[in-house]
């Protein structure tokens, strides 16, 4: 049995077919999806709409969570750049390798001109820049012409020195130790206190003018090996009081720690001898009064 609503005849199927409405409104969704593809309006309003509503919305989502990354990204390596920038501003106004070894941290590192690790490398007490590289080594890359650069890394305690030509190829590596880095870092410094108050000076304090009076017996080369610069005492502000040789060694340097009384009250130098020769001299320093016409003898004099 035919259903009731089904058209009885071809011609009625056609009027319904091509019913004024129904033409009307597929004209209307033909003019707008035509529209749509030329124009794109429909994703304008959406657009627009949701910009309305942006502020609203809550701040989830995949791509919500891809720009918060992207902006933290982005703020991390504005703050490595300026930290990169605040640090090679102090390298270039360091005075000492210590203070460029000071502003390292660690996994990053410091480039520095030939020119200006020379000027560092000469600041260093000899017995600690022979420990980093002879200056004969030094010599034969600095003439060679090929040496343009250095790097300076520090990781796990230790400094990791590149010297590299223009195409930043690596022509020496120098691996600087603990012990040694910690002496550098040291340097010679001032301290605001007195020798009884530091522990490694303690048990070895002796009087200044005992100290230089045994010092000048020994030989020029072994004065410099004991104090490698001793204009920087001539400079010094007060009267050097007493004098103290440390109990710790770094390698083959040991710290002399020359306490100078002045008007803010006493504060101790720091400065590094060659071990053995310092050693060689503490024990003529300790023989006594009475065996003062034995220190030249015993200096090699």
């Amino acid at each position: 049995m035919r259903p009731w609503y089904t058209p009885a005849t071809f011609r009625a199927w056609l009027r319904r077919v091509f019913a004024p409405r129904l033409v009307f409104l597929l004209l209307i969704v033909t003019g707008l999806a035509f529209t749509e593809v030329r124009f794109a309006w429909l994703e304008r309003v959406a657009g627009a709409y949701l910009v309305t509503t942006n502020a609203y919305r809550p701040q989830s989502g995949t791509i919500w969570e891809q720009g918060r990354q992207t902006d933290k990204a982005r703020e991390t390596l504005a703050q490595y750049a300026n930290q990169r920038q605040s640090m090679q501003r102090e390298v270039r106004q360091a005075g000492t390798l210590g203070q460029v070894v000071v502003n390292i941290v660690d996994d990053t590192g410091v480039m520095l001109s030939a020119d200006q690790f020379v000027d560092l490398y000469l600041k260093l007490p000899p017995v600690l820049s022979q420990e980093i590289m002879s200056p004969y080594t030094m010599l034969t890359y600095l003439t060679g012409g090929l040496w343009q650069r250095s790097f300076l890394e520090r990781q796990d305690k230790q400094l990791t020195i590149y010297l590299l030509d223009a195409q930043n190829q690596v022509l020496h590596r120098l691996n600087v130790g603990p012990l040694l880095l910690g002496h550098i870092e040291r340097g010679e410094i001032a301290i605001e206190t007195g020798l009884d108050q530091l522990m490694d000076f303690a048990a070895h304090i002796y009087p200044a003018d005992r100290f230089f009076e045994v010092l000048n017996t020994f030989s020029e080369d072994a004065q410099k090996r004991i104090i490698s610069h001793p204009q920087d005492l001539l400079r010094v502000t007060g009267r050097i009081r007493r004098i103290a040789i440390s109990d710790s060694a770094f390698g083959d340097a040991v710290d002399l720690g020359f306490e100078v009384e002045g008007l803010d009250g006493p504060r101790v130098i720091l400065m590094q001898g060659s071990r053995e020769e310092v050693l060689r001299f503490q024990r003529v320093l300790e023989a006594g009064p009475a065996a003062g016409r034995n220190w030249r003898q015993e200096a090699g004099q």
